[in-house]
């Protein structure tokens, strides 16, 4: 019997520090909370990390996440929130606060 692959991951330095932020703000931090989720598939994490190691010489370990734990992140603010709570306006996936904060043109 084949294991499947996780869907979704976090990244882990040797450390055991998590890789959260975004862009440019990425940092590894010990809260699992702050984590930065990948799509194992969409984000190629098993190509980037073997580049990231090949390249730089930096051991990071993909952490397989429950699919419960799966929160979505606002395009806007960067708020987490749980998939029921966000709304698409045709471009960006947003929390509520930031729904309620644009108006409409």
């Amino acid at each position: 019997m084949t294991v499947a692959k996780p869907l979704f991951v976090r990244v882990r330095n040797s450390e055991g520090k998590y890789l959260a932020g975004a862009g440019g703000q990425a940092e590894f931090c010990s809260d699992i909370t702050k984590a930065r989720i990948f799509d194992c598939r969409r984000d190629q994490i098993e190509l980037q990390l073997a580049y990231i190691h090949l390249t730089q010489g930096i051991v990071l370990e993909a952490e397989p996440v429950d699919p419960k734990e799966i929160h979505e992140t606002c395009d806007r603010c960067g708020r987490l929130a749980l998939p029921f709570e966000m709304f698409f306006d045709g471009k960006r996936y947003l929390c509520g606060e930031c729904r309620n904060s644009i108006k409409c043109s």
